[in-house]
């Protein structure tokens, strides 16, 4: 328990912060309690009605946060709102922590101390529980304090949530001495309020005090769109950087510097990783076995990424870090370790290599001017081979060399090479996916269809489709992919091409039959004119769009049907070549009839990973060009019999 003295400074404090969480506690207008909708967001499950906190960081050199929530539930929907996690770094703790729902009838349902768990965390842990009596039309809220001895992080604040918010303040107090540096993510931040104070310790003298309030108002829900990264990219947040610390009674002491360019960064992490990457006899001789000096250097590079991520098991992480040696030892490491084995062997072998901290995906995109380590959340190896830069994990036994898993294809990154750090791009890799499928197909007259498909995949569609065959029988995979496009399908035989190399494509063999395939009229015949890459609807739904569209990478596909028709019948109507070309989007499809025979070609590719909101309309457009063109038919009818001489 802290010690009086400083429980009356934190008070002072936060009494300069305007009003604490308690003054405001359980105090809901019967307006508010009656509310079913809000006018913002006729479709909204739930409205938070405040989120206020304060930062302070006290003149013993404590950092205390307190923070207070209020949300309305509108639907069954909402109801989530009511589990609540903290998330607390290692040395934090919790005070205060309490909360409560107020029903429609103004009763109250409090949280006992029984029901708040805590959950250990990689690094640090959570408070999670559920708040009791939560229901449609019920107020929640919650209020903590935590104090921590971590003043050179503070953590960001977000103003904006997946539903619509009244109101969202932050209030920051640093005594005299500590520099900050402050920067929004977002246009919806406004500059903050600023004012300064003295405050008085009895031990520690009197100090000025800067208080900074950012107060945001009426700020809209962010809902997932398909195909976007993580909404983290475009919350409205404010993010923190320590900059310097000067002891404000001590003006000729030099100020002490914390990190505050990618460079100090850099230099910080290179004394890290400098034990993982030393160079050792074990390691060397390894090295030289798997990669010979004669052999080329693409191939050499090669043979030491294949085997780090096909001979190291990839473990979970056990806040240690094992050197190079004690991998080749035990032949298990996480997948930090894994990488920097990586990075080792390539320099021993001669390469030019360096560790290549990211942002994954789903942590949301670099922002370049905040070099703080917690938005970079994993390390890949940056590998240079005659002015070739290749970008490798070894994680992933399924992804070959030339390609990084989906997951940290997140546009940028942070090179630590020498003890000097610099932002580097990482491009979408070309050809990146590819599937390519050729059918021998005979249509009987009562238009059943008979086919011969081979399929082939390459890039990230390989590595998913062979993803997929390791999590089930090849039988249950052959059988998924036929009925999710026919439905009712009987299969004579299959055969999976599943060779171990990833860099190979994966290749299936289908014979299969499909009832009912064609409609039949009388002496007429109508056939889709798309077999297997068949584009039922548009992904894109919506008429407008908020968020740009983020594709994972690159793709391809092509499709080729040799369609025997049913004899005595012959093609009175085929569909016109269908052209598609916007934005770096490219689709053809076209049928060309030959006696009893008819060629159906299918190609659709696109180039592009991004698009702004305003390109959403022509993007979707698109799509919706393509949808109709895979619904054409072709349309048979059965020869007249020839008159008798």
């Amino acid at each position: 328990m802290r010690s009086i003295t400083a429980q009356i400074l934190v008070l002072g404090l936060l009494f300069y912060a305007g009003s604490l969480p308690a003054q405001e506690w359980g105090d809901v207008s019967e307006e508010i309690l009656g509310m079913t909708s809000i006018p913002e967001d006729s479709e909204a499950d739930a409205v938070i009605l405040f989120d206020k906190g304060t930062i302070a960081i006290t003149l013993r050199f404590e950092l205390v946060i307190q923070r207070h929530t209020r949300i309305k539930i509108l639907t069954e929907r909402g109801l989530k709102y009511g589990d609540v996690s903290i998330a607390l770094g290692s040395d934090d703790k919790v005070d205060e922590l309490r909360a409560q729902t107020i029903l429609p009838n103004g009763k109250k349902v409090t949280l006992s101390k029984k029901g708040i768990f805590t959950k250990k965390r990689r690094s640090g842990s959570e408070k999670v529980f559920a708040i009791p009596g939560v229901e449609v039309g019920a107020v929640i809220e919650y209020a903590y304090e935590i104090t921590s001895k971590r003043l050179t992080f503070l953590a960001p604040w977000q103003f904006q949530h997946g539903v619509f918010t009244k109101l969202s303040e932050l209030t920051l107090i640093i005594p005299e001495g500590f520099d900050y540096r402050a920067f929004a993510s977002n246009a919806y931040v406004p500059d903050p309020h600023r004012e300064s104070f003295q405050i008085a310790d009895p031990q520690m003298g009197t100090s000025f005090v800067g208080r900074f309030v950012w107060r945001v108002e009426n700020l809209p829900a962010l809902k997932r769109e398909p195909y976007m990264t993580t909404l983290k990219d475009y919350w409205a947040t404010l993010f923190f950087q320590i900059v310097s610390y000067r002891n404000p009674k001590d003006t000729m002491a030099d100020p002490v510097i914390f990190i505050k360019t990618w460079d100090d960064l850099a230099e910080t992490l290179q004394k890290s990783y400098n034990p993982l990457l030393r160079k050792t006899r074990t390691l060397e001789k390894r090295t030289l076995a798997l990669a010979p000096e004669t052999r080329d250097d693409r191939i050499r590079a090669e043979a030491i990424y294949s085997y780090v991520r096909d001979s190291i098991e990839t473990s979970a992480s056990s806040g240690s870090r094992k050197r190079p040696n004690d991998l080749l030892k035990r032949k298990k490491g996480s997948s930090f370790e894994k990488n920097m084995l990586l990075i080792a062997m390539l320099r021993a072998a001669g390469f030019e290599a360096s560790p290549l901290r990211i942002s994954t995906r789903t942590n949301g995109r670099l922002q370049e001017n905040w070099p703080q380590l917690l938005q970079l959340n994993y390390t890949i190896a940056h590998l240079s081979i005659d002015d070739e830069i290749y970008f490798l994990d070894t994680n992933d036994s399924q992804c070959p060399f030339v390609l990084l898993p989906p997951r940290f294809l997140s546009g940028k990154g942070f090179l630590i090479a020498e003890e000097e750090g610099k932002i580097v791009e990482i491009p979408m890799p070309k050809d990146a996916s590819t599937s390519r499928t050729k059918t021998q197909a005979k249509l009987t007259e009562n238009g059943d269809l008979i086919c011969k498909t081979t399929r082939q995949f390459e890039g990230y569609r390989g590595i998913s489709e062979r993803k997929e065959l390791d999590e089930e029988k090849p039988e249950k995979y052959v059988k998924d992919i036929l009925e999710n496009r026919f439905g009712d399908v009987t299969i004579d035989g299959f055969q999976v091409v599943y060779d171990k190399d990833v860099d190979m494509p994966l290749e299936v063999k289908i014979e299969y039959r499909v009832q009912n395939y064609a409609q039949v009229a009388g002496d007429m015949v109508y056939c889709p004119s798309s077999l297997i890459h068949q584009r039922q609807s548009n992904p894109f739904k919506n008429e407008k769009r908020l968020f740009p569209v983020e594709f994972n990478y690159g793709f391809a596909s092509e499709e080729i049907v040799d369609l025997t028709l049913p004899e005595g019948f012959e093609v009175v109507e085929m569909p016109e070549v269908q052209k598609v070309t916007s934005l770096g989007l490219k689709f053809q499809s076209d049928c060309q009839a030959d006696s009893n025979r008819v060629r159906l070609q299918r190609t659709f590719s696109v180039n592009r990973v991004y698009y702004t909101p305003a390109q959403y309309p022509r993007l979707r457009n698109a799509y919706a060009k393509i949808v109709s063109a895979d619904q054409g038919q072709i349309v048979l009818r059965r020869r007249p019999l020839e008159a008798e001489e």
